[in-house]
């Protein structure tokens, strides 16, 4: 064979070496999503340990419910929409929503005091892309947000880890929304209860819910349609 420069071979090395890390880190993000507890606390050990490494993964496995529902905000109300961003994590939901054109202020929230970090590190065409931030517990009431503060609440891939308090985070929405409020959210299949609709009714008339739609399509365990999505805008129900 033909003899490489020192170089070329510790290159050819580096490559080698960091091929299974690279693998073994989406492997592992893959499995802790899938084994870890569906609670505000599970959401805490999860996302805290892995926000640095997170936008990689979620791009690596096809994410794109952040850009989606971006454009969903929008398209339905209008680029001075002001927005609370709920289970922010590290911002790449308001990143899209700035992308998207969204002008107004962009409030996120999120449990991972980690991953808010990196939130309030990203920017847009040089500017912040949150207004503000704040480390909240998404079941509990939102203290921080006053009620009737904004046009949008938008939550992306969150609503699996609030389920043990539906009631509670959806009045909350309502709260903080103006009259005719839109909320616009994901939420997986699987975990749409009989109570979740229920709850959603009581506080929101339904806008629009769409198609299944792919969650994470690259993801190895997230395999059939309950790991599928619907995107749902609803409208504020007056008291």
């Amino acid at each position: 064979g033909s003899l490489k420069s020192p170089a070329a071979s510790l290159r050819t090395m580096a490559a080698t070496a960091a091929a299974p890390t690279a693998q073994g880190t989406a492997f592992e993000a893959a499995s802790a999503l899938t084994a870890g507890s569906k609670t505000p606390q599970g959401a805490v050990e999860l996302y805290d340990k892995w926000a640095e490494t997170y936008d990689k993964s979620v791009t690596e496995w096809g994410y794109e419910a952040p850009r989606v529902s971006a454009e969903l905000v929008v398209s339905e109300a209008g680029a001075q929409a002001c927005v609370a961003d709920v289970g922010c994590g590290t911002g790449l939901s308001g990143y899209e929503l700035r992308k998207a054109g969204i002008l107004g202020d962009l409030v996120g929230l999120d449990i991972s005091q980690e991953s808010l970090g990196l939130a309030n590190q990203r920017r847009h065409n040089d500017k912040e892309v949150y207004t503000r931030t704040h480390p909240t517990d998404l079941c509990q009431p939102l203290a921080d947000l006053q009620d009737g503060q904004f046009d949008v609440v938008t939550c992306v891939g969150t609503l699996t880890y609030l389920q043990a308090a539906y009631d509670t985070v959806l009045s909350e929405w309502r709260r903080v929304l103006k009259p005719k409020g839109l909320c616009i959210f994901t939420h997986k299949k699987e975990f749409q209860s009989d109570e979740f609709r229920a709850v959603m009714e009581k506080y929101f008339e339904i806008k629009h819910i769409s198609d299944l739609m792919p969650y994470l399509p690259k993801h190895p365990e997230f395999v059939g349609e309950a790991h599928m999505i619907n995107y749902f805008v609803l409208v504020r129900r007056d008291e």
